[in-house]
């Protein structure tokens, strides 16, 4: 796997935002604002990858997007 790595110092996330952080809709600055990581989340997922959040509230955000290395032979 490759790994991409996006880390910022912002407010971090609470616990409960972290569990619905990948529902469609859901937005920590108000309702309905958009599907951005639902659908990331299904892209990556559908190149056979994953994607991990690790997120402390008043220390910050790290996404990790983990995608499959393809070989000479699979291009």
């Amino acid at each position: 796997y490759i790994c991409l790595e996006v880390i910022d110092n912002g407010k971090g996330l609470a616990e409960n935002d972290m569990e619905r952080l990948f529902d469609p809709f859901f937005s920590t600055k108000g309702i309905g604002r958009g599907l951005g990581l639902s659908v990331a989340l299904g892209i990556v997922r559908a190149h056979h990858g994953t994607i991990s959040v690790e997120s402390k509230p008043g220390q910050g955000t790290s996404f990790r997007v983990y995608l499959p290395v393809l070989s000479e032979a699979e291009h």
